[in-house]
C-alpha cells in the first residue's frame, strides 16, 4: 500500500510534497529526475529515469513502469509521451512514471537479461542492495515505486525477437487477497484492450514473487501487466493503445476527468500453453500463421534447423487457442520460448 501519507493530510482539504528518494514535488507539479543505483561489488553504477507528477488534490498513487526489459521499445515511447498528455494542476493522487527501469540493458540493446550480469530484471525481485547491478535496480524499484503505490502498472511489449498478439492486459487472479484481486482486475479491465490474460498462482512470500507484478501483488498493491508491441518496433499501432490505456487507468480511478473508453466484450483467457526448443540453430516461423490468429491443436507454427538447414524438428501448437507470441526471428537456443497460446477450448455445435 501507499507509503507516502505524508503527500496528504488526513482532512483530505491539503496535500504536501510527494517524496520519492531525494526527489519532492509539490502539489500541481511535475518533476523529471533519476533514481540512482549505485556501483555494487561490480563497480557497475546506473540510474532509473522517472516523472512524477503530483496532483492538487487527494487521489491515490499510481505507477508505470516501462523497460523492465530494455528492448521493448513500445512501453518506453509510450512512457516518453504520456506527461504530455497530463496536467498535474488538474490532477488528484500522484502518477509516477517509471520511464525505462533497465538502463544498462537499453543502451546493450539486449533482450531479457542485463549486459553485465547477464540476469532478467522481471525474475530478480524483491532485489538485493548488494546483489548484481539487476538486482540493486529491482531493490530500488521495489523501496522507492513499489511501496509508495497503491496501484502498478508492468508495460511490456514482445521482446525485439518476439512476434505478439497485437496488445493485451493481464492481472493476478489468485494473488494478493481478494481486495487485490478486484482491484487488479478492475484497472486490467479500464486498460482497454480486447484481450485479458488472468495468471494463475500465488506466492508463499515476497521473496517468492520474482515478478515485478508479482511483488507488487504480494506486497498488498493492485497490478497488472500490460503487452503492447513487437519485434523492438515503436510503430504508433503499438505506442497508442498504452498511452490510451494509461489514461483510461487514471479516469477509473477519478485521477483525471473523463471515462474510460472500455470494449464491450473483451476475450478473457484463463490458461496458456507454451512451447520451448529443445534444439539450437535457427527458426522459420510457417507464414501460414501470425500472432493474433485462432490455432487448433497440432497446427504447424514452424520448424528449427541446424547451422547448415537440416531439418531438426516441427514445431506444431500443443493447444488450441489464441497465438498470443510467437518467435520472430531465426537464432534459437535450447530452452527458449517459442510461442505462448492463450487457450481456447472448441465448444461443438449443437
Amino acid at each position: 500500500m501507499n507509503q507516502s501519507a505524508d503527500a496528504q493530510d488526513s482532512s483530505g482539504d491539503e496535500i504536501g510534497p510527494f517524496e520519492i528518494a531525494h526527489l519532492s514535488v509539490e502539489p500541481g507539479q511535475k518533476l523529471s529526475d533519476s533514481l540512482p543505483v549505485s556501483a555494487g561489488s561490480d563497480g557497475v553504477a546506473t540510474f532509473i529515469p522517472v516523472t512524477v507528477l503530483h496532483g492538487t488534490k487527494p487521489g491515490p498513487v499510481l505507477s508505470l513502469i516501462a523497460g523492465i526489459h530494455g528492448s521493448e521499445y513500445s512501453p518506453i515511447v509510450s512512457m516518453q509521451r504520456l506527461p504530455g498528455f497530463l496536467d498535474p494542476s488538474e490532477m488528484s493522487g500522484t502518477l509516477i512514471i517509471v520511464q525505462i527501469a533497465n538502463i544498462p540493458a537499453f543502451k546493450g540493446r539486449t533482450i531479457y537479461v542485463g549486459p553485465n550480469d547477464l540476469k532478467n530484471l522481471n525474475r530478480s525481485f524483491p532485489g538485493s542492495e548488494t546483489g548484481t547491478v539487476t538486482e540493486r535496480i529491482a531493490h530500488t524499484l521495489t523501496n522507492e515505486v513499489l511501496i509508495r503505490s497503491d496501484y502498478l502498472i508492468d508495460i511490456h511489449s514482445g521482446d525485439a525477437n518476439e512476434s505478439l498478439r497485437p496488445s493485451y492486459a493481464a492481472y493476478y487472479a489468485e494473488a494478493g487477497g481478494q481486495r487485490v484481486i478486484e482491484e487488479s482486475e478492475r484497472i486490467a479491465l479500464a486498460f482497454g484492450l480486447e484481450s485479458i490474460v488472468r495468471f494463475a498462482g500465488s506466492y508463499a512470500s515476497v521473496d517468492d514473487a520474482i515478478y515485478t507484478s508479482a511483488q507488487a501483488v504480494s506486497r498488498g498493491v493492485a497490478a497488472m501487466d500490460v503487452e503492447s508491441g513487437e519485434l523492438g518496433s515503436i510503430d504508433d499501432a503499438y505506442v497508442e493503445p498504452i498511452i490510451r490505456g494509461s489514461l483510461n487507468v487514471l479516469q477509473e480511478l477519478n485521477m483525471i476527468e473523463g471515462t474510460p473508453d472500455l470494449p464491450s466484450n473483451p476475450l478473457i483467457i484463463s490458461d496458456r500453453a507454451r512451447v520451448y526448443s529443445n534444439h539450437e540453430g535457427i527458426w522459420y516461423g510457417s507464414p501460414l500463421v501470425k500472432t493474433g490468429d485462432y490455432v487448433t491443436k497440432g497446427a504447424k507454427l514452424g520448424i528449427i534447423t541446424d547451422y547448415h538447414g537440416n531439418e531438426l524438428t516441427t514445431i506444431t501448437a500443443p493447444a488450441s487457442g489464441v497465438l498470443l507470441v510467437l518467435f520472430g526471428t531465426p537464432p534459437i537456443n535450447m530452452g527458449d520460448n517459442i510461442a505462448v497460446i492463450g487457450k481456447i477450448p472448441i465448444i461443438p455445435e449443437d
